[in-house]
């Protein structure tokens, strides 16, 4: 074998051999944040008593100057020292952000997330919202019913608010011809709910001389200016 060709053979498992591989890599930069922009509905309270809506930048470098436009405005800002930028009680609509991004230079534009437009509840559970037409009230227990007088014995009644609309009607009893209320609440209505039954229970006080029990109650509903009295109930004492 002739001497040229012994040191090719020689050579060639050297140039076939892999790079070393370094024991510690250096880890690959992580990729920055992506820019992001997104209109969010926060509740009520916004023009109009309508929803309120806040616009809402993240991923941003700090400090960056960037340009918002959207429905009747256009702004010059600069993003916060968290990389973000949050503005409160904008108007709906679409909005875009322009800027130079990772220092190159070059200007980019992100169109930011719109939800759908929420429309106000308008019956919203309020008070008011209820246009209410009748109040009565029915008396359950049964007249004449032969009672121990000498305690107090009791009396039930059926209320009953009727009304269209969607939302809460605040009500109070009282007793007999006192005017201090002896129970509150709200009746609470739906589209296709008429009427809202009210059970309410009180006490007759206890007589002597075996005078009978009496009493009725009232059912009152301040924001319709409508009130519904019971019959009055009388329970006949047993007799000693």
């Amino acid at each position: 074998m002739n001497r040229h060709r012994l040191l090719t053979l020689l050579a060639a498992p050297l140039l076939a051999a892999p790079a070393a591989t370094p024991a510690f890599a250096a880890p690959a930069a992580a990729p920055p944040a992506a820019a992001s922009c997104e209109l969010v509905a926060t509740g009520e309270g916004g023009q109009g008593g309508g929803t309120s809506y806040t616009l809402v930048l993240e991923g941003f470098d700090p400090g960056q100057s960037v340009t918002i436009n959207g429905p009747r405005t256009s702004q010059r800002t600069r993003i916060g020292d968290e990389g973000s930028l949050q503005q409160d009680n904008v108007r709906y609509g679409r909005y875009s952000v322009g800027f130079k991004a990772g220092g190159s230079g070059h200007g980019t534009r992100i169109d930011c997330l719109t939800p759908p437009r929420q429309k106000p509840d308008r019956g919203g559970g309020k008070q008011g919202k209820v246009q209410v037409t009748r109040v009565s009230v029915a008396t359950l227990t049964k007249p004449g019913t032969t009672v121990d007088c000498s305690k107090p014995n009791r009396a039930e009644f059926d209320g009953k608010i009727s009304g269209t609309g969607k939302g809460d009607v605040p009500y109070f009893w009282t007793f007999a011809s006192g005017s201090d209320p002896i129970g509150s609440g709200k009746a609470h209505f739906d589209p296709g709910i008429e009427s809202v039954s009210l059970f309410k229970v009180v006490d007759l006080p206890p007589t002597v001389n075996g005078d009978p029990q009496i009493g009725f109650v009232t059912l009152h509903v301040p924001s319709a200016n409508l009130t519904g009295r019971s019959d009055p109930v009388t329970l006949t004492c047993a007799k000693p």
